[in-house]
């Protein structure tokens, strides 16, 4: 019978797995946080499935206290989306939430326009935000891209706008038929 012990069961054996477990628990964690399921913002707001930020349109109709003093502007809506929006090699549609970040006040989306050098590749529908959008709920319009040719990168500015809401809002359209 052998008297050796295995790797596992020695002090640097321990630390090693040790290091491998904890390398795997904070890759999970950064996962997690960039899918935004854990950590996210303050403000309730959602993260973008992109990785992206977002951008929050100001509203009319906010409240917001300085020192002690409320002030609210003419009843009005805001909403966020995704900075960006890319596309991948091969993937062709993709989401696009709209939220209504406004504590009172319904937006409704109006049809987005596609500007930029491959406007044309780009197509958007609606979806549920043909219908109003009231304070605090979200809708999702689906964006479409076509690519031309093979093995070519693509790029269009999304522009949104909804009656309701202050201002409107880009997100920045990218996509790749590179491999």
């Amino acid at each position: 019978m052998s008297d050796r012990r295995s790797f596992w069961s020695t002090v640097p054996g321990l630390v090693t797995g040790l290091a491998g477990l904890l390398t795997g628990i904070v890759g999970l964690v950064t996962v997690l946080i960039q899918l935004g399921v854990i950590g996210g913002k303050s403000d309730g707001s959602p993260t973008s499935a992109t990785g992206g930020a977002e951008t929050t349109v100001p509203a009319t109709g906010a409240s917001s206290t300085v020192a002690g003093v409320t002030t609210t502007v003419a009843a009005a809506g805001s909403f966020t989306v995704p900075t960006s929006l890319d596309f991948p090699a091969g993937v062709k549609d993709k989401p696009l939430a709209v939220k209504n970040t406004s504590s009172a006040g319904t937006i409704t989306v109006r049809p987005p326009t596609v500007t930029g050098t491959d406007a044309a590749r780009f197509n958007v529908s609606l979806g549920d935000c043909s219908q109003p959008v009231a304070a605090g709920l979200s809708c999702t319009m689906t964006v479409t891209f076509s690519p031309n040719g093979p093995l070519r990168s693509y790029s269009a500015t999304l522009q949104i706008t909804a009656s309701g809401a202050a201002r409107g809002a880009e997100v920045a359209l990218t996509a790749s038929t590179l491999l």
